[in-house]
Formats: C-alpha cells, structure tokens, sequence
C-alpha cells in the first residue's frame, strides 16, 4: 500500500477564546468541533491565553485553552508563552497529532510594542522530517513585522526540512512585508488565487492570516477561507503533498 504524503494544516486566530460576537461566552467547543470535523495534522492557533484572569472570566476559572483544545480533539498541544498577561500568559499554541518535538522562537520587537513569539514542532512524514510553524505578528508597528519576517525566515533556513509557515501576520498582499518574503515561499491563497478575506470587522476587511510553505517540498492540493463565526477572524486551511518525500 502506497504511503500518505499529505499534510493537513489549520491556522486560526481565536480571540482569546470567547466568542466576539457575544462576550464572556467561550467559543472553545465551537474550534474543537471545527477542528474534528477537518482532521487537521497541525494546527496552528492564535491570541492563545493560559492561566489568565481573563480566562476566569469567561470560564468561571483560570484555564489553559491550548490544554483545554488539546483535551477536546485528542491532539497533543503545546503553548508558546510571548508575553506575561493578566496573571497567566498570552502567546501562540499548536494542536499536532503526531510531533516529534517542539520549541519556541522568540522574535524581535525593534520599535517596541508587544513581545511576540513563534511556536514549531517538527513531525516525521515517512522518512523526512517536516517542520511546521505557528505565528502572530505585531499589529502597531511595521518595523517590527519586517524584522519579525526575518526572523522567522533565518530560523527555517537553518533547518535543511521542507517547511511550512503561518499565522495571523498582520500585512496584507500589498505590503512591504509581503514582498519581503522572498520567492522560494509560496503564499498558498496565491496559488489557488483565492483573495477572501481572513479578517472582518465593522470597519475593516482583508487577507492577513497566511500559510506559507517551502516551494521545493510540496504541492497544494486544496486552500480554504471557512466562513465562521466563532472569531474575528476566519480560519485558513490547506492540504499539502511532499514532493520530496
């Protein structure tokens, strides 16, 4: 029987985990049954609290909401702690169904603002190893998100592993950012030509939320925009085929 080479990727932005449109109720049950219903391999998730106040005050007590998620999908999670906030911590978590490790990156804020971080973990797809990166980039300053880009592009390139990237990046396709990402990245909505956009608000739309993969490594099989409304943001899904397996 021929081995599976295809990846499943999820990322989302999942405001903390309460519902946007009626606060102080929680939307975790609403992400996990998602999350079920894709049968993602990883997925990367976003503005992620742990043991906050503000957990509590949604939860009736502190909780981890990557444990929480991890518990609910039968997936092991791992949370990436960027800053202390409201007596917990507030950063990035990754769901995986099968890692072999992860880590922590933390990245530069040259113009200040908020710390932020990236969480990876690596997981075997046959014989090669895979690595695969969650993200959220600073929102004030555009300083911060070039060197942020940087940073997490000088990580990968120490790997020798196809790679695949994402995250709420906070630039949209016409920013100098975007362009700072250079050719061997493929921008998988820009494969699929598909320009929905992953964030609304009452204000403001657009494309921020990313999943970037090594060009030399895979192929798009499919890109999804999943229009719902557990998060001021929408969801972003591949599936991916190693090509260099």
């Amino acid at each position: 029987m021929a081995q599976d080479f295809t990846l499943r990727i999820l990322s989302y932005n999942i405001y903390h985990g309460e519902n946007p449109n009626n606060l102080g109720e929680s939307n975790l049950d609403s992400i996990a049954k998602l999350i079920l219903d894709l049968d993602p391999d990883v997925v990367a998730l976003q503005e992620v609290d742990s043991m906050t106040e503000r957990t509590a005050g949604i939860y009736g007590q502190k909780i981890n909401l990557i444990a929480e998620l991890a518990k609910k999908t039968g997936m092991e999670g791992y949370f990436a702690k960027a800053m202390d906030f409201s007596e917990g911590g507030y950063g990035e978590g990754l769901l995986v169904k099968s890692p072999e490790n992860f880590l922590k990156q933390t990245l530069p804020i040259p113009a200040g603002g908020e710390p932020r971080a990236a969480a990876w973990t690596s997981l075997k797809l046959g014989n090669q190893i895979i690595w695969v990166g969650g993200t959220h980039l600073c929102h004030q300053f555009q300083n911060n998100r070039l060197a942020q880009v940087q940073s997490v592009l000088d990580f990968t390139e120490n790997k020798n592993s196809p790679v695949i990237w994402m995250g709420d990046l906070n630039f949209k396709p016409s920013d100098l950012e975007y362009r700072a990402i250079d050719p061997s990245w493929q921008d998988a909505a820009k494969v699929m030509e598909d320009e929905s956009p992953t964030y609304q608000s009452s204000s403001e739309e657009g494309r921020i939320d990313y999943i970037w993969y090594s060009k030399n490594h895979f192929e798009l099989i499919q890109y999804q925009v999943i229009p719902v409304f557990h998060s001021d943001h929408f969801p972003v899904f591949v599936e991916l085929k190693l090509i260099t397996p």
